[in-house]
């Protein structure tokens, strides 16, 4: 039998569930009819699971269906995501807010996220935008932490100044600071880069410091 819901069967839907057509965006899927996604079910078996049309499949392999599997299956893994959670984030049905989010990208991050981490006395501007604005994918990635690329390279497409790789302030004897290629004081297996120093969301402390009189817990004057 078709998947597809009949104009009587869907309006039929709607008498009973009609937020399910409401808001700025609606899914695709509604559009298409409601058993593409959901399972036909008679009146009686309707109300005995509670109102809930079964789903033809689990999530996220009913939502594979349409989205490619490739862009969710990257080295790092958003746990939502690893666990097939899509509707953690999404509505399946509609919104008001863009990519059938639940809520304003910040906002939604924060259900999860302490938002205090994020909300210090300075705050990354680029972190203002939302956190998949510019640097984190909010579903998988090859980089670590869900990075749309290295930690350096992210950098230096706002921070053009150190693209030379390095850094702009000057060390006593004329040196200058590097930002790769050498050991992480605080982790002699890591090799250092930005948020060695620097905190990439938010900040007690000016530049965005980790901590305060940052230069002074390597350096000596």
């Amino acid at each position: 039998s078709s998947a597809e819901t009949s104009p009587a069967q869907k309006k039929s839907c709607l008498n009973c569930h009609p937020q399910i057509a409401k808001g700025r965006n609606i899914h695709p899927a509604v559009n298409l009819g409601c058993e593409v996604c959901h399972s036909a079910a008679g009146e009686k078996e309707h109300h005995k699971n509670g109102g809930r049309m079964r789903l033809w499949n689990d999530m996220p392999a009913l939502c594979f269906k349409c989205h490619k599997e490739s862009e969710f299956t990257g080295q790092d893994i958003h746990p939502p995501v690893a666990k097939g959670m899509c509707d953690t984030c999404h509505d399946p049905h509609h919104s008001d807010h863009r990519d059938l989010l639940k809520d304003e990208p910040l906002e939604l991050c924060f259900k999860c996220h302490a938002k205090e981490k994020y909300t210090r006395k300075y705050v990354h501007k680029v972190a203002l935008g939302g956190c998949g604005a510019r640097c984190h994918d909010p579903h998988s990635s090859d980089y670590p932490r869900l990075l749309s690329a290295q930690v350096g390279d992210m950098c230096i497409g706002c921070h053009r100044l150190q693209q030379s790789g390095m850094h702009i302030v000057a060390l006593p004897g004329g040196r200058v600071h590097p930002i790769s290629g050498v050991a992480d004081p605080k982790n002699r297996k890591k090799e250092m880069n930005c948020v060695s120093c620097h905190n990439p969301h938010s900040s007690n402390y000016e530049r965005l410091f980790t901590t305060k009189r940052k230069c002074v817990r390597c350096h000596k004057y």
